[in-house]
């Protein structure tokens, strides 16, 4: 007797049998709810595969005012046609991935871009911050969570927090005056805030640098990998705790500095730039880097 074919739910529409885009674009069905600052959400619908393209991977609508209620499968003429890109499986978006969606969805006549991915190169995200400008479409970063490359964490995924906007730490580098004549010069950073984008207003919303969980400084970034030399965590209340736990006299200063926002003096390296990477509350990580170069004098 031959054997019985699969069940249809297993058939070919198998999200272990779907390429990793197709995977990601019914993962996006399924939970088509963007995480935004402030407990705040965006819904998405009518998302599909574009009929023709060469680097979008879906395009959809953004539900706006009432018509984002869950259920509602309508349109309105206040809904706006979006498109979608999809980062690598395995590795960080790119600035060519994220240029070249963008030019597509521009051409196309998209009202905005998404671009979905589980890390970023901090180049390839200064380009989505300044899309608008440089391509003629803005466009948004959305930080997906690793739980997605583990297939058996996907039957939980419509009470997840699957997808989410993130912000950009906003830096200050400047060049310490010397102590001593002829001394090395040395440098000094300051988180601003995060800028977070609102795709639902186009607005800009600011929080300060003194309201997130931690930030951590490279002073002397590859462009590969990530050192962390100096390490804060402004919004904790960890340290009333941990002074009791160690039962020791250390100078008020000290906490204030590790509970800051200004880092520690430091010397150029061989690379001459900085990385700054914030962790806001829902975990991402958030990078920008800085040439020495561009310091403020």
């Amino acid at each position: 007797m031959p054997p019985k074919p699969p069940p249809p739910h297993l058939s070919s529409t198998s999200l272990a049998d779907q390429t990793f885009p197709e995977r990601m674009l019914e993962i996006l069905r399924q939970s088509p709810v963007l995480r935004l600052d402030g407990n705040r959400t965006l819904t998405l619908a009518n998302l599909r595969r574009p009929a023709k393209t060469l680097s979008l991977h879906a395009e959809g609508i953004v539900k706006n005012g009432t018509d984002s209620l869950p259920g509602n499968a309508g349109t309105s003429k206040h809904d706006k046609p979006v498109a979608f890109v999809f980062g690598p499986e395995n590795g960080a978006v790119t600035e060519w991935l994220v240029y070249h969606a963008a030019k597509e969805a521009a051409a196309k006549n998209y009202s905005h871009l998404y671009v979905i991915g589980f890390a970023i190169q901090p180049n390839a995200r200064s380009l989505i911050e300044h899309a608008a400008d440089a391509v003629g479409i803005p466009a948004t970063y959305v930080q997906a969570t690793p739980d997605l490359l583990m297939g058996d964490l996907l039957k939980n995924m419509r009470s997840s927090r699957i997808f989410s906007v993130c912000g950009l730490p906003e830096i200050k580098l400047t060049k310490v005056k010397p102590t001593e004549k002829g001394a090395e010069a040395k440098y000094q950073v300051e988180l601003i805030g995060l800028d977070v984008f609102d795709p639902i207003t186009m607005d800009v919303e600011h929080r300060g640098g003194n309201d997130v969980p931690a930030w951590f400084l490279d002073v002397d970034y590859n462009g590969l990998c990530f050192h962390v030399g100096q390490a804060f965590f402004p919004r904790t209340s960890a340290w009333d705790n941990l002074k009791k736990e160690l039962k020791g006299e250390y100078d008020d200063a000290l906490w204030d500095h590790l509970a800051g926002t200004i880092s520690a003096p430091f010397t150029a390296g061989e690379h001459g730039q900085i990385a700054v990477k914030v962790i806001d509350d829902r975990g991402n990580e958030l990078v920008v880097t800085k040439g020495l170069a561009e310091v403020a004098r």
